[in-house]
């Protein structure tokens, strides 16, 4: 092994992610095969494969990029994705623009990392760069593409994107929501709003854009809210209203109007959706009818996704709701059937089939309710986040923007649907709404995460309240179907938020703060976990494991408190002269556990170390900064340097013992602002994570002067919170203020003798964290001695490699146990007994009702021989009779036939003889009308001729009179031409003479002007000199006078002073 300080190639690569973009994207989920769907989550889009249970990422660039809207081409081989370019604090200038994307094989996602292309085919750049792209549709060739803007224009562009050029746009100024091209003709497509629902033609030749009339009458369209649409079958135009109604049209004519409200009442009315409405009856005239236990009838449902499947179509709505309807190519619907989701809470709000209907994608969303929100965190923090003004630009309306801010915090959450089989699953046969994250997702800002030191897990826990524990896999694992599993979800509280979380190093404990108590968990399974103990305290504020898991450090309000987890014994309490002065935010133990760190918030701002190893745990590092608030601390024992970040400011500081800030790295812009550290010293590297959401990486230690960062990689949409490295550094999880866990592979790679590169294994890493943490990784071999000790060392590592592969197939790891308490284990057991034992009396029932059976099975056989003899034997007796009767019946038709044959021959000889006359007698009439037609052609001939003669004697003569009458009219020309040229000579000589009048006149009336000037300016000149020896004298007398003012006061004060000698001599002679 190397020695830690050398340097690595380290490239952070997107592995998995836990979360759903909370933004209200119209088609934010597209179905991209039988089995797989794409979604958005944090900056990237996500390929999720349900068969493998897999989550691949398509690669792109998403530097300081939001997605506002997607859609895919119909051979599924381009992705076009609308993109917001820039930062929140303006660092990054804003822009728009719309990414073509190649869309990879499904089949192919997950087989192999190497690094996809990054940069996309084409890139369209909107006219308008302010406004969002919120629609987009390919059309059915793929040639074409269709986008259309958020308010105040709505602008609609067709695109020819192979060029990067528009061929067509116009602003409908009007609030739109979804833009869909028409599968059969690709020149047109529909645009649908709140009060909008139009098809518009795209003209070739001359590249405009015609909006057809509206499909429903004008006041009608401006009452209705038309939520969503889409076509089916390729035919047809069906559009939903939020007041439940669906209407069918067919090149513009409306088909169909479908009451889905009155579906749904003739479905519930029967079956469990009845049962369930009459119990609520009957316990609420129990309990008093009105009082208030009574259950609260719902409205009726409201419309809010629409989505075509193979055969039709399928309408969702709030209360849960989602309907499964056929359409033929008739345009007539068959409803086939009602579900719920459960609970009744959720409002679908975009949905996808597969391309074999094989699943129905649905992405659906909760409203939170507001009392359950402390302090109105969730709606604050999320307030400035770059996805929730995605779709809602500044002239949108009120409206638009309040029910974008209800959704912006609302519980998003995705699940499946077998919409192919949906008449099995109105039957209670299938499985109906399967999520997609089988324990759901955070919803809110993800407050602190922390993972285990020997197990392959990473708890988080968040604003929602929730205690969320997940699992990532091993070298070995991490190409396997559902590597990356939801492992617990615990409702942690009911009303207060966790702010702090720590993870025993065996990973089957994890402690979490609350408001006023420190809990410990047991981590069980789901329906076992529960809590340890319940530690009150005031104003708790970070808690931390040691990493051999024998001590525990919980920060009460000033005080930092260290006791043993096993035996619940309080250790040490570090509290008084020698502790904090403000409330303690952050504690963390050594690598080697032999000091334990904290830090206080502002204003005090202090960094304290204590050495554990010591009998009084005397404080051996020590930093103070007044006005400072660090978070996220962490600490490099070998260098004993910390690192934390600073708040507000968001610059990142390493601290040295007994000095001030060493090295300070200040964010380049508020977005910039660094909010969370991870520290990795064996590898020699620095994970800060920012609040745009992505991850940069320094190397460790910083050099003087502060260090940059060599790499960053963009994951989130929302700030990261916080950060935390799988125990063998082979994975980097993130938070963020949206609700996402995100983990990426930190891909560590050695640089050989030969300059190659080769990846660092799992084994190889763990070797270096261990080597680390004991101080074996500095030893230098002085002498053959040391180095035969080495070898011998690497013989046994050899040796115990070996073993472990060799018992891997037949134990279990720790990924692998589960501890669970003995009481429930007994329990279970002697459930699993009297399961057996009952078991055994059905195995005995059932074979002494099976024996009765056969018998009773033996005697309906035997009775059933006897009655089927009987029966043939009737069958043989009425086979011969109608056999009998079947012969005679022919002989009868055979004689019948024959007349009937002989009557038609002669029937047909009297038609053919009258047939033949008939023609002959036609043939005589057609040779004399020809005669007459002959006759008459000739006719016309001479007719024609004579006419032509005629006709051209006539030209001749109009043709002489002509030429005649022009010879006269250019005689006549000439003279009048020769009349004018005499006239107009005389005209120019009258000109000149009078032109030379007029001159001359002109330079007398210019002398007179000249001379009369001279004079006024002789008499200005005289009259500024006269100014200037007056203004010279004036300001000669203002000098006097001024000299004149000072001689007066001097002799007012000479005054002053003999009037004060004259009063003195005055008081004086009269004493």
């Amino acid at each position: 092994m190397g020695s830690p300080e050398a340097e690595l190639q380290v490239k952070l690569r997107l592995a998995h992610a836990f979360g759903i973009y909370p933004s209200a994207l119209r088609d934010a989920v597209i179905s991209v095969g039988d089995d797989a769907f794409t979604f958005c989550v944090g900056r990237h889009i996500a390929i999720c494969d349900q068969s493998r249970q897999k989550v691949a990422f398509l690669s792109r660039d998403a530097r300081h990029r939001v997605i506002t809207s997607m859609t895919k081409s119909a051979n599924g081989k381009l992705l076009a994705v609308g993109e917001r370019v820039g930062s929140d604090d303006g660092a990054v200038q804003h822009a728009v623009q719309i990414s073509i994307l190649s869309l990879p094989k499904v089949e192919s996602l997950g087989e192999t990392k190497a690094e996809m292309k990054e940069e996309a085919i084409k890139v369209l750049h909107p006219a308008n760069k302010r406004l969002d792209i919120i629609g987009l549709a390919f059309t059915s060739e793929g040639k074409y593409l269709v986008s259309l803007s958020s308010m105040p224009e709505s602008t609609v562009t067709y695109w020819r994107w192979e060029v990067e050029k528009p061929v067509s746009s116009h602003d409908i100024q009007l609030t739109v929501n979804r833009l869909l091209v028409n599968p059969s003709a690709p020149t047109q497509f529909s645009v649908s709003g709140p009060s909008y629902l139009r098809l518009w033609d795209y003209n070739p030749n001359d590249h405009g854009l015609k909006e057809h009339p509206s499909m429903f009458p004008i006041k009608m369209e401006k009452q209705m809210k038309v939520v969503d649409h889409c076509w089916v079958l390729s035919t047809f135009l069906c559009a939903a209203s939020e007041d439940g109604h669906v209407y069918i049209f067919e090149e513009g004519e409306q088909r169909e109007v479908i009451d889905v409200r009155a579906q749904i009442e003739v479905h519930e009315s029967v079956g469990p959706k009845a049962v369930e409405r009459e119990q609520a009856k009957t316990l609420a005239l129990l309990m008093g009818g009105d009082g208030p236990t009574a259950t609260k009838e719902s409205g009726p449902v409201r419309l809010s996704a629409l989505a075509a499947w193979g055969q039709g179509f399928v309408v969702g709505g709030d209360q849960g709701y989602l309907g499964v309807f056929k359409v033929n190519s008739k345009a007539q619907v068959e409803p086939i059937g009602t579900f719920r989701m459960p609970g009744e809470k959720a409002i679908m709000w975009q949905m996808s089939a597969s391309s074999e209907d094989s699943n129905l994608t649905i992405l659906s969303y909760e409203e939170q309710e507001q009392e359950g929100m402390v302090g109105g965190s969730i709606s604050s923090d999320r307030g400035n986040s770059a996805s929730r003004r995605s779709v809602v630009s500044a002239g949108s309306g009120r409206a638009a923007k309040e029910e974008a801010e209800r959704r912006s915090g609302a519980q998003w959450s995705l699940s499946t649907f077998p919409v192919g089989q949906a008449d099995l699953a109105a039957t209670g046969q299938l499985e109906v709404f399967v999520p997609v994250f089988a324990l759901g997702n955070h919803h809110g800002k993800i407050t602190a995460m922390s993972s285990g030191g020997s197990r392959r897990i990473v708890a988080t826990c968040g604003e929602d309240r929730q205690l969320k524990v997940w699992a990532y896999p091993s070298d070995e694992g991490e190409n396997g179907p559902n590597s990356f599993t939801s492992e617990l979800s615990i409702q942690a509280s009911t009303y207060e938020t966790p702010t702090a979380i720590a993870v025993h190093p065996l990973g089957f404990q994890v402690a979490l703060i609350l408001e006023d108590m420190l809990r410990i968990y047991h981590l069980t399974t789901q329906q076992v976990s529960r809590t340890h103990f319940d530690l009150p305290l005031k104003h708790p504020g970070a808690v931390a494991y040691s990493n051999n898991g024998n001590m525990l450090a919980v920060s009460c309000e000033n005080d930092v408190i260290l006791i043993d987890p096993w035996r619940a014994v309080v250790i040490h309490m570090f509290s008084g002269r020698g502790g904090h002065l403000s409330l303690v935010n952050q504690v963390v133990f050594a690598e080697d556990d032999r000091m334990l760190l904290s830090s206080g918030m502002a204003p005090h701002g202090a960094i304290y170390g204590w050495d554990l190893h010591t009998v009084a745990k005397e404080r051996a590092f020590e930093h103070v900064s007044k006005n400072s608030t660090y978070t996220d601390l962490r600490f490099d024992f070998r260098r004993e340097l910390a690192v934390a970040c600073t708040k507000p400011e968001g610059s990142l500081r390493v601290i040295g013992h007994l000095s001030s800030t060493l090295i300070e790295v200040s964010p380049e812009s508020r977005a910039s602002a660094y909010t969370s550290l991870c520290l990795a010293v064996p590898l020699g590297l620095l994970f800060a994570g920012t609040q745009q959401g992505s991850v940069r990486v320094f190397r460790w230690p910083m050099p003087e002067g502060g260090g940059t960062y060599f790499t960053e990689v963009p994951l989130h949409a929302h700030g990261i919170t916080t950060m935390s490295l799988s125990y063998d550094a082979r994975f980097l999880f993130s938070g963020c203020e949206g609700g996402t866990v995100m983990s990426c592979e930190v891909g560590a790679h050695t640089v050989n003798s030969d300059g190659t590169t080769s990846k660092m294994t799992g084994i190889q890493l763990d070797q270096r964290f261990v080597k680390f943490r004991h101080n074996e990784d500095t030893k230098k071999l002085a002498n053959a001695a040391q180095r035969e000790d080495v070898k011998k060392v690497w013989d046994m590592q050899k040796k115990l490699w070996d073993a472990v592969r060799a018992i891997s197939a037949s134990t279990a790891t720790l990924d692998d146990l589960v501890v669970v308490p003995k009481n429930y284990f007994g329990d279970v057991l002697s459930e699993i007994r009297e399961l057996e034992d009952r078991m055994q009396g059905l195995k005995h029932e059932n074979d002494h009702m099976l024996e009765m059976k056969d018998n009773e099975n033996q005697d309906k056989i035997s009775n059933m021989h006897y009655e089927r003899k009987q029966e043939k034997s009737q069958a043989e007796e009425r086979y011969n009779s109608l056999f009998l009767q079947m012969k005679q019946t022919n002989e009868r038709h055979r004689q019948e036939m024959e007349e009937s044959n002989s009557q038609f021959d002669q029937r047909n000889r009297g038609l053919q003889d009258s047939f033949e006359g008939s023609i002959s007698k036609e043939y005589e009439k057609q040779s004399r009308l020809l005669d007459e037609l002959q006759a008459v052609r000739d006719q016309n001939d001479s007719d024609g001729k004579q006419i032509m003669l005629r006709q051209e004697q006539k030209i001749a003569e109009t043709t002489t009179t002509q030429e005649h009458n022009i010879r006269q009219w250019r005689a006549e020309y000439d003279k009048v031409c020769n009349l004018l040229k005499s006239d107009g000579l005389k005209f120019e000589e009258a000109l000149r003479q009078q032109e030379t009048e007029y001159e001359s006149q002109i330079t007398e009336i210019i002398e007179h002007k000249r001379m009369a000037l001279q004079v006024e300016s002789e008499k200005s000149t005289s009259a500024l000199k006269d100014g200037v020896s007056m203004k010279q004298t004036i300001s000669m007398l203002q000098n006097q006078v001024k000299a004149k003012d000072n001689e007066l006061g001097e002799a007012m004060k000479e005054q002053d002073d003999l009037r004060k000698k004259l009063a003195a001599s005055t008081e004086m002679f009269g004493k």
